[in-house]
């Protein structure tokens, strides 16, 4: 009886901890989804190609968030008060990214301090789940961010058609589009504070080097050269593609766009799990990246050959293209780490293989774009997708070595 009383109580908390995350998760993206669509095309609206400079910025910030946060939890144990600070801090710095008079400089700069803060409160939560929930409650709660980002997409895609006036001045027009999920950071503050664990669970010492050596001993390296070419070619979804289907359609076609994406995306990230046990970790990269190429390849024909609206329901790839290599190197890098030292390899990763691999895919692409058109950086992603499949799929010593 006792025994049994025990596992209801183990199972009422775990429950309990799950839904916790999941509404945090929610909130959280809910918040940020505006963020996410609008950046690229009021920003490209507002300074043309030097929009490049400020994309940039932001990719400083984002891996240095990871990072930085990642070691100060790693070395002190903490975790509640980062996720406080950060979730505080989003709401003035968001609202003031998107003001539709902007200066240039300043746009520059809040862009940094918003991805920044940005990736140093994901960083956060993600450390806390996977270590309260493991890697299965961790896929089910990040889902709920996918569903929270999805719920704003309807938000501002209703408002633009039924209650915005027409005929504003596009700057004004993308300006209220990124501030409107300023005031959620409130609730995403409430959660973190009612969610989040005071302290980290591990309490080994910890030692930088050992992060460094782990990442050698788990040839960790190969892992980082693929995915710096993933998020080179990756670039032009993350601040292009918002302003190709700005130009077709307008801001609702944006948000269509979006609410398109992550229709997969939600019901995926949970069959990661399933998928690693029964396929192995190299099935979700190649998942990832045949949708990429292939994704990319529509939009080459469509920029060249085609045209139409057809193109927006290329966004369904989205959800297995983003998906499976974010999921993908989640799970790689909780399996090969400890905990006291996995903020640190993350924080690693994303500064060598994403911040740099962004920044030259960034410059690269806002000069193609600048001199050469849309057509031009689709199939540059495409090549660069459809190699790295073809590295993973027939590369035994990768195989061998890292999956």
């Amino acid at each position: 009886m006792i025994l049994m009383n025990l596992k209801k109580i183990q199972s009422y908390t775990k429950n309990k901890k799950l839904m916790l995350y999941f509404l945090m998760y929610f909130v959280c993206y809910l918040g940020l989804g505006s963020y996410f669509v609008v950046l690229s095309p009021h920003m490209i609206q507002l300074f043309g190609a030097d929009a490049k400079y400020i994309f940039l910025s932001g990719q400083l910030g984002y891996p240095l968030g990871y990072f930085l946060v990642g070691w100060i939890s790693d070395k002190t144990k903490q975790l509640k008060i980062y996720g406080i600070i950060f979730s505080l801090l989003l709401i003035p710095t968001q609202y003031f990214l998107f003001m539709p008079n902007l200066d240039f400089y300043w746009a520059i700069l809040l862009s940094a301090i918003v991805r920044f803060l940005f990736a140093g409160y994901i960083q956060i939560i993600q450390i806390a789940a996977l270590e309260e929930l493991y890697y299965a409650g961790f896929s089910i709660s990040r889902s709920a961010g996918t569903l929270g980002f999805f719920l704003m997409q309807i938000i501002m895609f209703l408002l633009e058609i039924f209650y915005f006036p027409s005929g504003l001045p596009l700057e004004i027009e993308g300006a209220r589009g990124g501030q409107i999920g300023t005031s959620i950071h409130i609730l995403t503050f409430i959660m973190s504070y009612i969610t989040l664990p005071k302290k980290r669970k591990s309490d080994s010492p910890y030692f930088f080097r050992e992060a460094i050596d782990l990442i050698n001993k788990n040839h960790a390296e190969i892992f980082f050269v693929l995915s710096f070419f993933y998020y080179f070619s990756y670039q032009i979804v993350d601040f292009y593609l918002g302003a190709y289907f700005r130009n077709l359609g307008g801001m609702k076609f944006v948000y269509l766009s979006w609410m398109i994406a992550v229709l997969v995306e939600i019901p995926f990230f949970p069959l990661t799990q399933k998928i690693i046990h029964r396929f192995g970790l190299k099935m979700l990269f190649l998942i990832s990246l045949s949708s990429g190429f292939l994704r990319f390849l529509l939009l080459y024909i469509h920029s060249t050959m085609i045209g139409g609206n057809w193109i927006l329901f290329s966004q369904i790839l989205h959800g297995l293209h983003f998906t499976g290599y974010m999921a993908g190197s989640v799970y790689f890098f909780h399996k090969k780490f400890p905990e006291h030292i996995y903020g640190s390899a993350y924080g690693l990763f994303m500064i060598f293989s994403l911040s740099l691999g962004s920044i030259l895919g960034n410059l690269t692409y806002g000069t193609l774009l600048k001199y050469k058109g849309f057509s031009v950086l689709f199939i540059l992603s495409f090549l660069i997708h459809y190699i790295l499949f073809t590295i993973i799929i027939t590369n035994k010593k990768i195989d061998k070595q890292f999956f």
